[in-house]
């Protein structure tokens, strides 16, 4: 993972404490996995909707914020904590191309509509 490195310093019983928790939750891989979650969710918590990075590019036209299902949240975090994904957002852009854009019904629309346009501005001059 590509990422600046920081040191933490813990006290021996915070350490027992998230060891066993880590032991206990399979979906966090490892110290490290978990901070990351963990200072995330704390900021997401804390500072709500302006701690996420949709808010802070919300001037850009391509960034929206969705209310999902709880089982999907879920599903999503879970998959972010066991290190499929870097982030919900990467999950969620990756379902949506799945589900609209790497689709065969996409492609050939695509193509019908770049065929429609080249037509469009395509001159004949006859001889």
């Amino acid at each position: 993972m590509d990422g600046e490195r920081i040191s933490l310093r813990l006290e021996p019983e915070d350490l027992i404490l998230l060891d066993g928790f880590i032991k206990k939750h399979p979906e966090y891989s490892n110290r490290s996995n978990f901070a990351r979650v963990a200072i995330r969710s704390f900021i997401e918590q804390f500072e709500g909707d302006r701690a996420t990075e949709a808010t802070k590019l919300g001037k850009k036209s391509n960034v929206m914020t969705i209310e999902v299902p709880r089982f999907a949240h879920e599903t999503i975090m879970t998959s972010v904590r066991a290190g499929i994904y870097n982030s919900p957002e990467e999950a969620v852009v990756e379902c949506i191309r799945k589900k609209f854009i790497d689709t065969e019904e996409f492609l050939e629309a695509t193509k019908k509509q770049k065929m429609e346009a080249l037509k469009s501005t395509v001159q004949v001059i006859p001889d």
